[in-house]
């Protein structure tokens, strides 16, 4: 998987803000390019029993596994069952997810 170059609008669009996904073929799909603030994240080492598992290291840092897409998109990783042994992960503190135009924060 890859991403493809966003298009370009002459008008404003409300799709600037994704982008798209091929797998390289006639599937693609968008992704939302929100972006979560970088105030005091913690970074965590991917370990042996970790590998390709951003739902456990979810559940460590926010006692959930639900959040294992905010990890995801922390981190730009598509597919998140590739996420090999010894990858540096940046963990965003719960409370930016709902900052201001924050992933969350139309949600509140």
């Amino acid at each position: 998987m890859h991403y493809i170059k966003p298009r370009k609008y002459k008008t404003i669009s409300r799709y600037q803000i994704y982008r798209q996904i091929s797998d390289d073929s006639v599937y693609t799909e968008t992704f939302n390019q929100t972006k979560i603030d970088q105030n005091n994240d913690v970074y965590h080492e991917v370990l042996s029993s970790e590998e390709n598992r951003l739902d456990i290291i979810s559940n460590k840092y926010y006692s959930s596994p639900d959040f294992y897409w905010a990890i995801a998109l922390a981190n730009d990783i598509i597919d998140p069952f590739d996420v090999p042994q010894g990858m540096i992960l940046r963990i965003p503190k719960i409370n930016s997810l709902f900052n201001y135009k924050g992933p969350l924060y139309s949600r509140i």
